[in-house]
């Protein structure tokens, strides 16, 4: 032990005294440093730049017309286009785009053709064209901008996509909308085309008693049609009434039921999305304490009142989303449907009240989803008011952090104990959604098209019976030309009209008493602004990340100082020496003190590499750490286990260890995702993953800077410790044997003269 701390000490001494080994060793501290700064600012924040990737848009759109209004998405998407300063959007011709892009003046070009609205319109056509965008990139320009153009792109297509859904449904919502003002107008109309009927149907004995005694000769021809004209309503303009409501309502309902199975699945996104949000603010709590310093602190809790703020509009969609079904659910509840029977002599009639009684139980259904829903929507405004506590005191403790005070964490672990509670109220309110208002919504939505066809079915019968009406009505006008041949016949078929007449008055009656066609117009009249921007999903989502980080350059830094310490470690081997000599002529140091005592120099050098390092990615760079003390002491741990792995492996295997620290550098830069997913890689490097010291010092710089899961930081420590006491092992076992017998190999390399040594 004596002879170790001397040989240190000897190194150390001449060093100081000697003011070329002075500037190298300080070299040696410094140039590993440079690397990893160097390329962390390079790589900073490159994503915010982007304004100056030139991206050409050729808009040759011509527009189009969608049920009376013209639209025209190209010029929609050209005015967005120009107010996003994320791209260097440039708005050029055809030819010119072309010229610009082979000389590689534009990195992509993005062309909207001339047939882009039109063919967005076919949505709701039986044959569908999707409209097309025309992207080109010249990928020969650069390696990484074809990534990011085609980033650019889709966040085109996003925005086209909501207008297209936007646009599109709201016209037929409106359509819709309009349908149901025109009938709620004409609801007089309606009502006395239906007393018609009823008076129709009462006065059908007294014109059959009429045509009867006309035959006998008791009522002449004359009496009767002055009589019959009395009787017989004019219900000529109830057909084609009765033909406009069955064809409009019948097209909404086939256009608009697409638009609504969307709404259970945007229910969902949003609360798991708000959940996610809730996770990230409670782990960015969990990363607080009394030790942190004051500006980390206050950085974290401005994202945790940002992100909580986010957690709150979600939570507010999804409740303006749900209370839309709610109206949707209650109209269909409150529909009676106990006294709706019809003939069931006949098969028509049999099946239509089968399905009708399976509807009372989908309706009764419905009454108590409206209760959950009711439920649940308190729930999420109690969520509501706890996101905004939390976010409160967040901003409190963000004040007194302004004014000189130090962090309370009493307060912290009050917000954290409320977050858990709205985690647990929200994957409450998940299980609920899926297990009980998922079907039920679904068993509304087949209610309401049940409801529809029914009534159309009943109005359908209407509209076959109404011709028969209007050809006794002609008849009538031509009695006086009618022979009693003639006017026999007609008698003969007359049971006939006034069975069909009676058989429309009774379904219209039946149907008329629970107020079903006042429901009906009720459910086609709602707001259409509302239902289509609510289709459109125009929900913001803010980009909520868990252990986020600031900016690229400081995702990258623990790549980087990984790589710096390890090439530092590999510079110390080539320029140090790994043998002492002895302090007296016949003296003879052991192995074991040589390589214990030169080891110290090697590591009192690492260890200034590693704060060097790390202090610089902090106060030079602004590297964003939670911990930024632990950030220091970690890489100092990390170079210690480095030095000592390339150092024994030099000290053993002389110049075949430094080959070794070489091959061992290019095997962990590639093979661990450093900055690319390791999932990406070959699947050689996939295996060789979990067995490079890289992986898991990496990790632990992650878990340090952005927020510590301590499960994985010990298990990182743990790995690098044993890497560590394997390379000791190593060293104090094979050194001396492994030297002695490379002696002559090593002395026979020197004599050509060709090697350093």
């Amino acid at each position: 032990m004596k002879n170790i701390i001397k040989i240190f000490k000897r190194d150390v001494v001449n060093i100081a005294t000697n003011w070329v080994a002075t500037v190298v060793v300080i070299a040696l501290m410094v140039i590993p440093s440079l690397y990893s700064l160097i390329n962390i600012k390079a790589s900073w924040d490159p994503y915010s730049n982007t304004s100056g990737i030139q991206i050409a848009i050729i808009n040759e759109d011509k527009g189009a017309t969608f049920k009376d209004q013209d639209i025209n998405l190209g010029n929609d998407l050209v005015d967005k286009l120009k107010d996003n300063d994320k791209m260097g959007w440039t708005f050029v011709d055809k030819e010119t785009a072309k010229d610009g892009l082979l000389y590689e003046k534009y990195y992509a070009t993005v062309e909207i053709p001339e047939d882009f609205s039109e063919n967005a319109t076919t949505i709701v056509d039986k044959k569908v064209v999707k409209p097309k965008l025309i992207y080109t990139v010249n990928e020969k320009k650069n390696a990484i901008a074809p990534k990011i153009t085609d980033a650019g792109v889709k966040n085109v297509k996003g925005q086209i996509d909501d207008n297209i859904v936007k646009t599109i449904s709201g016209v037929l919502f409106r359509a819709c909308n309009e349908i149901g003002i025109e009938l709620d107008k004409n609801r007089n109309e309606y009502r006395k085309t239906i007393d018609e009927v009823y008076e129709l149907d009462e006065n059908m004995p007294q014109l059959e008693k009429l045509l009867n005694n006309t035959i006998d000769g008791t009522t002449s021809l004359s009496d009767l049609i002055v009589k019959a004209n009395e009787i017989l309503p004019n219900v000529s303009n109830t057909i084609d009434i009765t033909d406009e409501f069955l064809k409009n309502t019948q097209t909404i309902f086939d256009e608009s039921q697409g638009y609504l199975s969307d709404i259970s699945p945007t229910i969902k996104e949003d609360l798991i999305k708000s959940e996610n949000v809730i996770d990230t603010t409670s782990i960015q709590l969990t990363n607080l304490d009394e030790n942190i310093i004051p500006e980390v602190a206050k950085k974290t809790l401005i994202r945790v009142s940002d992100t909580a703020k986010s957690a709150s509009t979600l939570i507010d969609d999804v409740i303006s989303q749900l209370k839309s079904v709610k109206k949707f659910s209650d109209k269909v509840s409150k529909i009676d449907l106990s006294k709706f029977t019809l003939d069931s002599n006949n098969q028509e009639g049999s099946e239509i009240n089968k399905q009708f009684k399976s509807l009372t139980s989908i309706k009764d259904n419905l009454k108590n989803v409206s209760k959950r829903i009711s439920k649940t929507i308190d729930n999420l405004d109690n969520i509501n008011e706890k996101l905004d506590m939390v976010k409160n005191r967040a901003d409190e403790e963000i004040k007194d952090l302004d004014n000189g005070k130090k962090l309370d964490t009493q307060v912290i672990k009050d917000m954290r104990n409320v977050l858990e509670d709205i985690h647990t109220s929200v994957t409450d309110v998940i299980d609920s959604y899926d297990s009980e208002i998922v079907p039920a919504i679904k068993d509304g939505f087949d209610s309401i098209r049940i409801i529809s066809d029914k009534t159309l079915t009943v109005l359908d019968t209407g509209r076959s019976t109404l011709p028969d009406l209007e050809e006794i009505l002609s008849v009538s006008t031509e009695f006086s030309n009618l022979s009693t041949d003639e006017l026999v016949k007609l008698k003969d078929k007359f049971p006939e009209f006034k069975d069909n007449v009676h058989e429309l008055a009774d379904k219209f009656r039946e149907y008329d008493e629970e107020n079903k066609f006042d429901e009906l117009f009720d459910m086609i009249t709602n707001n259409w602004e509302d239902q289509s921007t609510f289709l459109s999903s125009p929900v913001q989502i803010e980009d909520n990340r868990l252990f986020s980080w600031p900016n690229y350059g400081s995702a990258c830094t623990p790549f980087y100082t990984v790589l710096c310490l390890w090439i530092g470690g590999y510079m110390l081997s080539i320029i140090l020496g790994t043998d002492a000599h002895s302090f007296e002529e016949n003296q003879e140091l052991k192995s074991y003190e040589i390589y214990f005592g030169k080891m110290l120099l090697f590591l009192f050098i690492g260890i200034g590499q590693a704060i060097i390092a790390s202090m610089g990615a902090l106060f030079i760079l602004g590297s964003y750490a939670l911990h930024p003390a632990m950030f220091i002491f970690y890489t100092i741990f990390v170079s210690i286990v480095f030095t000592i792995m390339i150092y024994t492996a030099v000290s053993v295997f002389g110049n075949a260890g430094i080959i070794f620290g070489v091959v061992l550098l290019v095997i962990q830069v590639a093979g661990t995702s450093g900055n690319f997913p390791i999932e990406v890689n070959p699947a050689i490097f996939q295996k060789l993953f979990s067995l490079l010291p890289f992986t898991y010092a990496i990790s632990g710089m992650r878990q340090i800077m952005v927020g510590i899961v301590y499960s994985i930081l010990f298990k990182d420590i743990t790995v690098l410790c044993i890497f560590m006491v394997i390379s000791l092992v190593i060293g104090l076992l094979f050194r001396k044997i492994v030297n002695r017998k490379s002696e002559k190999f090593v002395k026979k390399l020197k004599e050509s003269t060709i090697m350093n040594g």
